[in-house]
C-alpha cells in the first residue's frame, strides 16, 4: 500500500508452507506417521516422502492440514488465527469467483453474515488505515486485507487492495 508490493500468495505457497512443517504438526498432535496419514487420507509412504521433504503434499491434503489442526501452535505461528479465511480466499481466487456466495453487494453481505471476534492485531497483522471506528490492516505473510472494528470484529477479507479501501472507506462514511 504505501509503495511496497504485497507478497503473491497462491495454493502452492500455502501447500509449501504446510508440507515443510508436516513433520512438526503430526509430532505436535501426538499422531504416529500412519496416524497422520490416514487422518488426511495419504498413503505412509507418501507421508513419509513429504516429511523427508521430497515431495509436497498438494493443495487439497494441505488444505485438510491447515482445517484440521488450525488450533495448532504450529499453523497458528505460520497464519495466525486467519487459516480458514486465508484457504478459503485461496482455494476460489484463482477461478476468479469469490467465496461462500460472495456474489451478493458486500454491504448486504457483512450484515448478514455474523461478525466474529479476531484475536486483535498479533505480529501477523500490519495497520494500512486507522479510521474512527475501523482499520484497515494487511497480514504480513500473504498480503490479503481485513477490516475489523474498534472491538476486533471482522467487517471484511480479502485479496483485492482496490475493493479493500472501497470498503474500509464505505464503512468509514
Amino acid at each position: 500500500m504505501d509503495g511496497e508490493q504485497q507478497p503473491t500468495f497462491t495454493k502452492e505457497t500455502f501447500n509449501r508452507l504446510i508440507s515443510e512443517k508436516i513433520r512438526l504438526i503430526r509430532t505436535e498432535a501426538n499422531l504416529t506417521q500412519e496416524q497422520m496419514a490416514d487422518v488426511i487420507g495419504l498413503s505412509k509412504k507418501t507421508l513419509v516422502q513429504v516429511e523427508k521433504e521430497r515431495k509436497t503434499l498438494g493443495f487439497t491434503a494441505s488444505a485438510l492440514v491447515g482445517v484440521l489442526f488450525r488450533e495448532s501452535e504450529i499453523i497458528q505461528a505460520i497464519f495466525g488465527e486467519s487459516v480458514l479465511d486465508l484457504i478459503d480466499l485461496i482455494a476460489f481466487h484463482e477461478t476468479g469467483r469469490e467465496p461462500s456466495g460472495m456474489s451478493m453487494d458486500w454491504i448486504q453481505r457483512a450484515k448478514a453474515k455474523a461478525r466474529y471476534k479476531t484475536m486483535g492485531k498479533p505480529i501477523w497483522w500490519k495497520e494500512e488505515k486507522a479510521g474512527h471506528a475501523y482499520s484497515l490492516q494487511t497480514h504480513i505473510l500473504t498480503g490479503h486485507f481485513r477490516i475489523v472494528d474498534r472491538e476486533n470484529a471482522l467487517h471484511y477479507y480479502g485479496l483485492d487492495e482496490d475493493e479493500a479501501n472501497k470498503q474500509f472507506n464505505e464503512l468509514e462514511k
